[in-house]
C-alpha cells in the first residue's frame, strides 16, 4: 500500500502529480494566527525539480490548500534538501487591496454581514464568509485602510469571532472547537509535557479611558452588574448617590491576590474608538475578565492513540480539553488547544497542542498590529523628517480654523458662558449649570436647548448616533425605535402590529403601497388589489377583481370556501351543493378519466372511459332522454347481456302493423296446414279404399283394387 502524502497544484490550481519524496510533513496552526505547513525534500528529487514552484500550492489530506512561499536550500556534504515553507491559502487575502470606495469613516449598528460582503466584493466573490453565530452590532471606525486581510482581522477584533478557513470559505464562530471529553493522561498518552504559570500581566483592578480622555465617571451605578456594584461598595467613595465616582472595576478575585503591600494589581485600558460610557464600560469588564487570572500554558508531547484506533478522540484547534498529572500540578486542569502542531503523514510522530486559558499571541502577531500605525506615521516622514507638503497642509488647516472663527466669548455677570456671533450678536449660545440653551434673538427666546429634562428643538437634522430607546406616545399609542429595531401601535415589540428589526424585515398589519415593487418575491396571508402584476406571488390568500395570466399553477382552486361551490385539485375537480354535500365529481379514473354524480355525497352516476371503452353507470336507474327532439343510435346495438322492459309496440313506428301481417300470414299458413296437411291415413280391406286425412277433414280416399289399377277421389 503506498504512503500517503500531499498532492500538488501550480499556481492556477492544476494538479502536477503527488510527492512522493517529501519528509517530515508539519503542520502548525494557532487560533486567529498562524496555519502553517513545511516539508523537507531532496533537490534532486523529481519533486523538487519539476512540481514545487513558488506560488504553487499543496493539498493536505484536510483537502485543505497551502501556497508555497518560499524554499530553503541547504547542503551536507553531497546531500542537498530544500525546506519547503507554505501558508495557508486564507492568506492570500493579502495579496487583495481593500478598495478606497468601500472605506468606512465611521458607521454606526454595523452587522458582521455588512463588512463580510465588503471583503467578498473586493476578491471578486472569490472568499466568500459563513457566519455560524449571532453577534451583536458594531459601532465601526476607520474600516478598509489596507488590504482584505488586514479588514479581516479588524472585524475579528471588533466582533470578538475566531475564524475556521476551509479553502475559499472562511467560518466565523464565537468560539471554535468543541469539548468531546479528550483527556491527556500521564500513563496513557503524555509522553513529555511542560506548565507554566505567569502573573506577569495579572490585573485585579482595571482602569478605563475613552475618547478624549473621558470615562465612565457620574454614570448610573445601575448599569453595573450586582457583582460589579458589590465588589466597588466595598471601597468608600467608589458609588456616590446613586452614580460612578470612579473609573474602574474590580476583580472577584482581587482579594485572593491581594497583599499588604499590593491591595489591587493595576491595570488600564485607553479606548480612543469609544464615545459612550456604557461602551466603555462593557469594554473595561470584557479587558478585567481576560487579565484577572494567571495566564496558563501547558506543551504536552502526546501519543496520537488516534493513529491506531479510530475509537480515539483526535485533538482539533479550539478544542477544550482535560490534562491530568498530579506531579506537574495538573490536577485536573481544563483549558483550550490553542496551538496545534500535527504529522499527519507520520505514524511514528505524534501531536505536539499547546493548551492555555488564553490565546497566545507570537512577535509576529504584535508587530501586525502595529503595521498599520507605522504605515500612517512613515508616510507623514520622510529620512527621518518631516515631508513639507504635510506640515504645510497641518499649518494651513490651523490658520482656516483661526480665520473662521468668529464667535466671541463672553462670561456674563449672572453666571455661564456665552457664545456669541461676531457678525450677528443676536445669534447667541449659552451654556449654564441648567445645560445649554440656543437663541437667534438675543435671548428673547430660546429655539432649542439641552437640559437634565432632555432636549427641546424645532427639528432634528443629520444622522443620530447611537440611542438606546427613542419613543413617541405613550401606552400603546406609541412608536418606538431601540436595540429591537422599530415598533408602532403596542408598547411590547414583540406583538406589534407594525414593526422592522435590524435586519430589515418589516411586519405590518395592514400597508398602502402607491409606488411599485420592484424584484422582490412577496409571501403574505391576504393581498386585496384590482391588479396585481409579479413574477412570484406567494401566500396563504389573495382577493382581487380579476386574475389574468397564461399558467396558473396551485393545490386547491375554488370559488368559495364553503356552501355551494366548485373546487379543483390534483385529485380533479369536485362541485358542492348549498349544503356542503358533493354533487359532481371530475377527475382520472385507472387510465383514463371519469365523472362521478352525487346525490349529497353518495354515489348516484358515473360516466368514464378506458382502455375497454366509454361507461354509463349507476347503482339506481339511468334515464336518456331529449325533451324536444329524439335519441339517435348509430351503429351496432349489443343487449347481449341486457333484459329490456316496459318497450311497446306502438312505441315502435310501423312494427305494430308489420306484426299484424305477419300473424295474418301465419294464420293462413296455419289454416292452410290444418284443411290440407295429411297426418293421418287408414286402409279398408273390404272396400279395398285408403283414406287420407288432416286434422280437419278426408283430404283424398283412393280405392286400390285387388289386382288392378286404381281410383281416387279428393275433397
Amino acid at each position: 500500500m503506498p504512503t500517503p502524502t500531499m498532492q500538488v497544484f501550480d499556481k492556477n490550481m492544476r494538479r502536477f502529480g503527488t510527492l512522493v519524496d517529501s519528509y517530515d510533513i508539519q503542520r502548525r496552526r494557532r487560533i486567529n494566527s498562524d496555519y502553517e505547513l513545511t516539508f523537507m525534500v531532496p533537490m534532486t528529487s523529481e519533486d523538487y525539480q519539476e512540481k514545487i514552484a513558488i506560488k504553487g500550492h499543496v493539498r493536505d489530506e484536510r483537502g485543505q490548500f497551502y501556497v508555497i512561499q518560499s524554499r530553503s536550500r541547504s547542503r551536507e556534504g553531497r546531500k542537498l534538501t530544500a525546506n519547503i515553507y507554505c501558508n495557508h491559502i486564507m492568506f492570500k487575502l493579502n495579496d487583495y487591496k481593500f478598495p478606497y470606495a468601500s472605506y468606512i469613516a465611521e458607521a454606526y449598528g454595523i452587522h458582521i454581514n455588512q463588512l463580510t460582503d465588503l471583503i467578498t466584493a473586493a476578491t471578486g466573490g472569490r472568499f466568500k464568509f459563513v457566519i455560524h453565530d449571532t453577534f451583536d452590532l458594531h459601532d465601526v471606525k476607520d474600516f478598509g485602510r489596507g488590504t482584505c486581510l488586514e479588514a479581516l482581522n479588524k472585524i475579528i477584533q471588533m466582533y470578538e469571532c475566531e475564524v475556521e478557513p476551509d479553502n475559499f470559505t472562511i467560518n466565523l464562530r464565537k468560539k471554535i472547537g468543541t469539548d468531546n471529553g479528550l483527556q491527556y493522561r500521564l500513563k496513557k498518552n503524555i509522553v513529555s509535557s511542560s506548565f507554566k504559570d505567569k502573573g506577569e500581566s495579572l490585573v485585579t483592578r482595571m482602569f478605563a479611558q475613552m475618547k478624549d480622555g473621558r470615562t465612565f465617571i457620574g454614570m448610573d451605578a445601575s448599569k453595573l452588574t450586582d457583582e460589579e456594584r458589590s465588589l466597588l461598595s466595598g471601597v468608600p467613595g467608589t458609588i456616590v448617590n446613586g452614580k460612578l465616582a470612579v473609573n474602574y472595576l474590580i476583580s472577584p478575585y482581587a482579594q485572593y491576590w491581594a497583599s499588604d503591600s499590593v491591595p489591587f494589581y493595576d491595570g488600564e485600558i485607553i479606548e480612543q474608538d469609544i464615545e459612550e460610557p456604557e461602551e466603555l464600560l462593557k469594554a473595561t469588564r470584557k479587558a478585567l475578565r481576560e487579565q484577572e487570572n494567571v495566564t496558563l500554558e501547558v506543551t504536552v508531547s502526546t501519543a496520537d492513540l488516534f493513529k491506531i484506533d479510530n475509537t480515539e478522540p483526535k485533538p482539533h484547534l479550539g478544542d477544550t480539553v482535560m490534562c491530568i498529572d498530579p506531579a506537574m500540578d495538573m490536577n485536573k486542569l481544563k483549558a483550550r488547544i490553542t496551538e496545534l502542531t500535527e504529522y499527519p503523514y507520520s505514524r511514528d510522530k505524534h501531536s505536539e497542542p499547546t493548551i492555555s486559558n488564553v490565546n497566545l499571541r507570537d512577535y509576529a502577531d504584535i508587530i501586525s498590529d502595529l503595521e498599520r500605525s507605522k504605515n500612517i506615521v512613515n508616510n507623514s516622514f520622510s529620512n527621518g523628517k518631516i515631508r513639507t507638503e504635510v506640515f504645510e497642509a497641518y499649518a494651513k488647516q490651523a490658520v482656516i480654523d483661526i480665520n473662521n472663527s468668529k464667535t466671541e466669548l463672553i462670561y456674563p455677570p449672572e453666571g455661564g458662558i456665552l457664545a456669541q456671533e461676531k457678525t450677528n450678536p443676536l445669534e447667541q449660545v449659552r451654556l449654564t449649570s441648567k445645560g445649554i440653551g440656543i437663541s437667534t434673538d438675543g435671548w428673547k427666546t430660546i429655539r432649542a436647548a439641552i437640559t437634565a429634562r432632555g432636549v427641546l428643538a424645532e427639528q432634528i437634522i443629520g444622522q443620530l448616533g447611537s440611542f438606546v430607546s427613542l419613543v413617541i406616545g405613550s401606552g400603546n399609542n406609541v412608536t418606538k425605535i431601540n436595540t429591537n429595531g422599530i415598533s408602532a401601535g403596542n408598547d411590547d415589540y414583540t406583538i406589534a402590529p407594525f414593526r422592522v428589526d435590524m435586519q430589515g424585515n418589516v411586519v405590518a398589519r395592514s400597508i398602502k403601497l402607491t409606488g411599485q415593487i420592484d424584484n422582490s418575491e412577496m409571501n403574505t396571508s391576504d393581498i386585496k388589489a384590482s391588479t396585481v402584476t409579479a413574477s412570484t406571488i406567494r401566500g396563504s390568500k389573495l382577493i382581487g377583481n380579476e386574475i389574468e395570466g397564461g399558467i396558473i399553477t396551485g393545490a386547491l382552486f375554488r370559488t368559495a370556501r364553503e356552501g355551494r361551490r366548485i373546487e379543483i385539485n390534483s385529485n380533479g375537480l369536485t362541485a358542492y351543493n348549498s349544503r356542503g354535500g358533493e354533487s359532481i365529481s371530475l377527475g382520472q379514473y385507472n387510465d383514463g378519466g371519469g365523472l362521478l354524480f352525487m346525490d349529497n355525497g353518495s354515489p348516484r352516476g358515473s360516466i368514464f372511459g378506458d382502455s375497454n371503452g366509454f361507461h354509463v353507470g349507476n347503482m339506481g336507474g339511468v334515464y336518456i332522454k331529449s325533451t324536444d327532439d329524439m335519441v339517435y343510435f348509430n351503429g351496432e346495438i349489443n343487449f347481449t347481456d341486457a333484459i329490456v322492459n316496459g318497450l311497446g309496440i306502438d312505441k315502435i313506428t310501423l312494427l305494430k302493423q308489420t306484426i299484424s301481417n305477419l300473424q295474418n300470414d301465419i294464420s293462413e299458413i296455419r289454416g292452410d296446414l290444418f284443411n290440407g296437411l295429411i297426418t293421418n291415413a287408414s286402409f279398408d280391406p273390404s272396400s279395398r279404399n285408403l283414406k287420407l286425412f288432416s286434422r280437419g277433414k278426408t283430404v283424398a280416399t283412393v280405392n286400390i283394387p285387388a289386382g288392378g289399377s286404381s281410383n281416387s277421389s279428393t275433397t
